[in-house]
């Protein structure tokens, strides 16, 4: 730890020093300061005033924070700012000597050479957890960290030399980055979290920081098939190699052939489909996108096929739930903006119900309404605020047999089995966000499951 230590000094350089969020992320990084530094003078800015309740924090004489919601007035008093992901920042105007960076910043800095770093709107956990299980099956030593695993600071000390680190990275924790993993995969960019910046395009150049300040030597894997994403790659001047990948041999080095992939080496893969437990053609693009990564680090054909098969996937995302009274019921709660519910819809040929709805974002949902025209899912069921807003727009369109609004999780379940054809499927992909009634995307999905379990037992 004193080489890290030594490092972690460098980088702070004798600045003042603020922890801008005391959630899980903010805690492990005052935790790895004081461990390094005991007498580092530091100050946590939160809305959470009961944090200075706690003895661990009381004991310590050299912190002091700013509680309650005048929190902020903290942030442009010191030089040095460990932002927590959650924070926006689209208003502030940072003063000229402050720096603000984060723990993720800091991370990458410092274990860079031995980090596969994943963004992209959509796919980033079902990528890294296949990655990981992959360099796992093939023997390799990895850590997976970021927003599916640990955060990254609390691994340090299980890390040596031959550790490959994957880390999943949101455009929150890229903002302030000024360091890039040695391997950078992006898959795709969609309208999101804007609530969170300024513009479409500033949420598009917070994700574009995991390639900004990549060498020659290292490696950047990006989805040649997303438009938006391709065009932006032209526009930067991007010094990594790149591995372009893409469904089609015309768009990218790394595509999708009769009976494989081929990877951005050149190396042909046969691939038994019927053994692919990843559903829909998305998912064949975070395949190819962890396939490359992991060539790039050594593995063999038969180690990414073999992986490939032996992998599970996450729960809430296109995840089987059952067949109860001939429905087959599927759960893709994660579903949070119009283009993953159009990719869910697409990985089945007999959705009969869609489910929905949630939070509303103020996301354009004209995409959803138009694809929804053209496809005629006979049952659709409405929830939550976007659920209204949906109902008037698609009744104006007569886009389906049954349009139908419900107030909670159990009327969704309880018309879901009333409506939709047996033999088919109901699809639970809301193309929403679930904080309007549910804790999170994984607390909607729970109860979901839930319902249809405990009213099948009633049919």
């Amino acid at each position: 730890m004193k080489e890290i230590a030594q490092k972690i000094s460098a980088f702070i350089d004798n600045r003042s020093v603020l922890i801008l969020g005391f959630g899980r992320e903010g805690r492990s990084t005052y935790k790895l300061l004081r461990q390094l530094f005991p007498k580092l003078e530091i100050c946590i800015s939160d809305r959470d005033v009961k944090i200075s309740n706690e003895k661990e924090l009381q004991d310590d004489p050299y912190l002091s924070w700013v509680l309650g919601e005048g929190h902020l007035k903290a942030l442009p008093l010191y030089e040095l700012v460990f932002k927590t992901p959650g924070i926006s920042l689209s208003d502030y105007q940072k003063p000229v000597n402050q720096v603000i960076s984060s723990q993720t910043d800091l991370f990458i800095k410092l274990f860079s050479k031995q980090i596969i770093g994943v963004t992209g709107t959509k796919g980033k956990s079902t990528t890294v957890s296949l990655i990981h299980h992959l360099l796992k099956e093939a023997n390799k030593e990895s850590l997976l960290v970021g927003n599916i695993g640990l955060p990254a600071l609390e691994i340090i000390d299980k890390i040596n030399t031959d550790t490959i680190i994957v880390y999943e990275l949101s455009s929150h924790q890229l903002e302030f980055c000024r360091n890039s993993p040695h391997i950078a995969v992006f898959l795709n960019i969609f309208e999101e979290h804007l609530d969170h910046y300024i513009s479409f395009l500033a949420y598009q150049l917070a994700k574009v920081s995991i390639t900004k300040y990549q060498l020659s030597d290292d490696v950047f894997i990006y989805n040649n098939d997303d438009l938006i994403l391709r065009n932006r790659v032209k526009e930067c001047d991007i010094k990594a190699r790149k591995i372009p990948f893409g469904l089609m041999r015309s768009n990218a080095s790394s595509h999708l052939v009769e009976g494989g992939f081929v990877l951005g080496s050149g190396q042909v893969l046969d691939i038994d489909f019927a053994k692919n437990p990843l559903v829909g053609k998305h998912n064949l693009l975070n395949i190819l996108a962890a396939f490359n990564a992991c060539e790039v680090v050594g593995l063999s054909a038969q180690e990414l096929t073999e992986g490939l098969y032996s992998f599970k996937s996450l729960p809430h995302r296109l995840e089987f739930v059952g067949v109860y009274n001939g429905i087959k019921f599927v759960n893709d709660s994660i579903a949070t903006i119009p283009e993953a519910t159009i990719r869910a819809i697409e990985s089945y040929d007999d959705v009969d119900t869609l489910i929905l709805g949630g939070f509303n974002r103020c996301i354009d949902y004209s995409l959803l309404i138009e694809y929804l025209q053209v496809k005629e899912i006979p049952n659709l069921i409405l929830l939550g605020e976007v659920g209204n807003i949906l109902y008037e727009q698609l009744k104006e369109v007569h886009c389906a047999s049954n349009i139908l609004r419900a107030k909670d999780m159990d009327e969704v379940v309880s018309l879901a089995f009333q409506y939709t054809a047996k033999g088919k499927t109901c699809l639970l992909s809301p193309a929403a966000s679930s904080y309007d009634s549910f804790k999170n995307f994984e607390d909607r999905g729970e109860q979901y499951k839930k319902k249809v379990q405990d009213q099948a037992l009633h049919l």
